[in-house]
């Protein structure tokens, strides 16, 4: 879900460098006789719906992505400015000279698992379902400026804007294309009450063969796919392990092929592993501290910047995530093209914390080692959940930290469903969680005061120069000025501090050492999964 130094530079060029340089074919690899090719993934949760559009997780929309296509998809090119896109669905597009207006032509080979041709009304039912207050989608954020869709015909497909603006591609094609004869007998108001557990036709590059629920997910080639003759693995499965250490196993002794998210105290294991190779990419993701600001101990950012000041982030990426980690500084991540070069995390600094503090008239009256004020003590509770071990690692050390300035701080673990209900009804005083970002800069989500209510700004934060500065970022159709008012709107945030933005990271993949990845991206390991190959199978004919 969501959104430096020199040396971190470095860093960062070179894990980009290693991402760039995957798959290449390893020397004096002997080929294997030709077989079919089968692939195993060790993932740790199932699916909760393969429906794009009521979708609980990242991982329901990775399975979503290869089972049901899109009208176009976004290429790997972020760094330098928004990302450019190559046709999927659609053949081609055009944009007309007001910029009012976006017409795609679908390709006419596109057609559906069943033999039935893909067409704009599958478009058009995709399109109102993303849109759909009743369906409720995790995106629909990116139909906001989308006026109306129009289909003139079975292969074209018009969408209308309130106004133009650079993201009219970008929000255009975001989200799969379903087919409108499968979809169409549930009313949308019922959709987010379906299972949506099968998918008997598709037009993604796979087709779903089985689906043991707590067990595995088997995906076979779709030979009518678009993109044919990809994918090039024939049968790719994904093994359902929750637990972290027997996954580890299993990609060790070879009961899988792949393992994503390998933790980085177990690196050495894969490394020493005959069968298997390390892969590493920038992660879209970063992990902070939310603030809740309408509370009064955090209503002044003097006290958020002071919190701030007190976390040792270093010592966090040491302990969690050695060689892999980074400080994060605000909340574009360090390699999109909006990024602010010059925003600096704030130091660690224990005694300018506790000034700061006193300051605000926060200091141990009497005596008793936590500071407070109006005969008030400086304590809070720090909230994480169950789905993530990491996250409660850092609110102990967090809680260790701030309790060498005199905050007292009591840990709240809950379940996951628990704590999201909590964020959104602004029940908390603070939670550590993690936002995987879009590479389409927008902060409004989580910054905009807009946003307190049926966004993402559970903190409750609030700046008018900084909705002004959204508004205007999201409405620029010029790439460059809108960096400049992202830029503007990152540095009011990082000095007020409605987040403590702790760290960003790479991910590391167990990969077997004779699988070719043509691609890896951070958007998603199998973003390119129809492009890798096994060496010493058979490729598919045409």
């Amino acid at each position: 879900m969501r959104r430096w130094s020199a040396l971190i530079g470095l860093v960062l060029a070179a894990a980009l460098l290693a991402w760039r340089g995957v798959g290449k074919p390893l020397p004096g690899h002997p080929r294997a006789a030709p077989v079919a090719s089968r692939l195993v993934i060790g993932v740790r949760g199932d699916v909760t719906s393969l429906n794009i559009y009521t979708a609980a997780s990242a991982f329901d929309q990775e399975i979503a992505d290869l089972l049901y296509p899109r009208l176009a998809y976004e290429e790997d090119d972020f760094q330098q400015g928004p990302p450019t896109f190559r046709p999927g669905l659609a053949s081609s597009w055009d944009l007309s000279p007001d910029g009012a207006s976006l017409t795609f032509h679908l390709d006419r080979r596109a057609s559906w698992s069943d033999g039935r041709p893909v067409t704009a009304a599958d478009v058009l039912l995709s399109h109102r379902a993303a849109s759909s207050p009743d369906v409720a989608w995790a995106g629909i954020d990116s139909k906001e400026f989308i006026q109306d869709v129009r289909t003139p015909d079975p292969r074209t497909v018009e969408y209308r804007f309130a106004r133009g603006y650079p993201y009219e591609l970008m929000d255009s094609v975001e989200g799969n294309i379903l087919p409108a004869h499968v979809f169409e007998g549930t009313p949308l108001s019922e959709w987010p009450k379906s299972a949506f557990l099968e998918a008997p036709v598709a037009g993604g590059p796979f087709l779903l063969k089985r689906h043991e629920p707590g067990a595995l997910i088997e995906l076979a080639r779709n030979p009518s796919s678009l993109m044919a003759p990809l994918p090039r693995l024939d049968t790719v499965i994904f093994r359902i392990i929750p637990d972290e250490e027997t996954l580890l196993n299993e990609v060790i002794i070879g009961g899988i092929d792949v393992m994503e998210n390998v933790p980085p105290r177990a690196a050495a294991r894969v490394e020493a592993s005959p069968r298997l190779r390390l892969v590493r990419v920038p992660d879209l993701s970063y992990t902070f501290i939310c603030w809740n600001t309408t509370r009064p101990l955090f209503s002044d950012s003097r006290v958020r910047r002071a919190l701030t000041m007190a976390i040792d982030r270093d010592s966090i990426i040491e302990g969690l995530l050695p060689g892999i980690g980074r400080p994060a500084a605000g909340p574009v991540l360090s390699f999109l093209w909006a990024h602010d070069p010059d925003l600096k995390p704030l130091p660690f600094d224990p005694e300018g914390a506790r000034r700061l503090l006193e300051d605000a008239g926060w200091k141990d009256r009497d005596g008793d080692g936590v500071i407070d004020r109006d005969g008030r003590p400086f304590r809070f509770e720090l909230e994480t959940d169950q789905a993530s071990g990491q996250r409660g690692d850092v609110a102990r050390m967090v809680i260790a930290q701030l309790g060498a300035i005199g905050v007292a701080v009591v840990p709240r673990l809950f379940e996951t469903g628990t704590f999201i209900a909590r964020h959104e009804a602004h029940d908390f005083d603070a939670f550590v969680g993690s936002w995987r970002e879009s590479t389409k800069v927008d902060l409004k989500s989580n910054f905009h005061s807009a946003s307190s209510q049926g966004g993402y700004n559970y903190g409750r934060y609030s700046c008018p120069e900084l909705d002004r500065l959204i508004d205007r970022a999201r409405a620029e159709s010029d790439p460059g000025a809108a960096r400049t008012l992202w830029i503007a709107a990152q540095r009011i945030i990082a000095r007020d501090q409605p987040y403590t933005f702790l760290f960003e990271r790479d991910r590391l993949h167990a990969v077997v050492r004779n699988l070719h990845l043509a691609r890896v991206s951070p958007r998603s390991l199998y973003a390119g999964l129809a492009e890798w190959s096994l060496e010493g199978t058979e490729e598919p004919q045409p």
